[in-house]
């Protein structure tokens, strides 16, 4: 494969950001790539056109969404792929390759609405967690087929908070939810792999939690709510950020001069000493990001 030496440097990238090595290039991906910007770039709604357009914009790590059966989310807009898709990936590229399997609690979410859960939550808790206990062997057992292939890296990307925080008391995540993440880590860590944690919302009081379990990173994290610039300085030596372009700033037309010299300024800060890779908090769904994009990417240079 002609380029395989270049797609190793790029994965280098990657695992350099996780032993906190501060390079000349930042490492860049996404956890979601949908349709739409797939479709804007000319290329194929598949593994190949991936590919292709992952290198087109510099990006150094391929993330699948993965499940037991392939299925388009049409309502995020991004495709899932079944488990065969790692292998698939891994010996047609030497970049970063990441699974990203949905937690228990989103699945539920997914399913019933987060309003029907949380007010299960409140008068039927034993029904919820006994729905959360199938969706978490059915989880777990994703997870194991995922890892029968030497995967690079695996995001359990579970919602657990809105803008304010999170659902329910942290102490309940804590009583319920431990042994599920407790696991997956150590299974993940196991096939030397790296292991990271997806939310939406504000999760900065669950983060020491997340350490217990032994996550090595943060994905998508929003800055908005969690101010990244807090969390690198508290928490950089511990937690990789895969992070730093917002959805606001993504969704607009066209970005001004002070809003590229302030995302410049917040990338550069979180670029310092390593452990930072650039991605989004959204993933890139849209189309129109496939111009905003490499502008964001002619920001950050150390």
């Amino acid at each position: 494969m002609g380029d395989s030496g270049f797609d190793r440097a790029r994965r280098f990238r990657v695992e350099a950001a996780f032993q906190r090595l501060q390079k000349e290039y930042l490492p860049k991906g996404e956890l979601w790539i949908g349709a739409d910007i797939l479709e804007r770039a000319g290329v194929d709604d598949n593994l190949d056109g991936r590919l292709k357009l992952i290198k087109g914009l510099g990006q150094d790590m391929i993330c699948l969404s993965t499940a037991r059966e392939p299925y388009m989310n049409k309502a995020l807009g991004y495709r899932y792929f079944p488990v065969s898709a790692i292998q698939e990936v891994l010996d047609a590229t030497d970049l970063f390759v990441m699974a990203v399997i949905d937690g228990p609690f989103q699945r539920l979410v997914e399913k019933g609405g987060l309003m029907r859960v949380l007010t299960g939550w409140v008068r039927e808790r034993e029904n919820v967690l006994k729905a959360y206990e199938d969706e978490r062997a059915d989880v777990e057992t994703l997870l194991d087929r995922c890892l029968e292939h030497p995967v690079h890296g695996v995001v359990i990307a579970d919602d657990l908070a809105g803008d304010q925080g999170t659902f329910f008391d942290p102490l309940d995540i804590k009583r319920f939810f431990t042994p599920f993440y407790d696991r997956v880590v150590s299974k993940i860590h196991e096939a030397h792999a790296f292991a990271l944690f997806h939310s939406c919302g504000k999760i900065s009081k669950i983060i020491p939690q997340l350490l217990s379990h032994g996550f090595d990173g943060l994905a998508a994290v929003q800055d908005r709510t969690n101010d990244l610039v807090s969390l690198k300085a508290r928490y950089g030596s511990q937690l990789v950020l895969m992070a730093g372009i917002e959805g606001e700033i993504l969704e607009k037309e066209e970005l001004s001069p002070s809003d590229l010299e302030n995302l410049g300024g917040l990338l550069h800060s979180l670029a310092q000493n390593g452990g930072f890779i650039l991605s989004s908090s959204c993933g890139l769904y849209s189309g129109r990001f496939l111009e905003s994009i490499p502008a964001i990417y002619h920001l950050i240079s150390i």
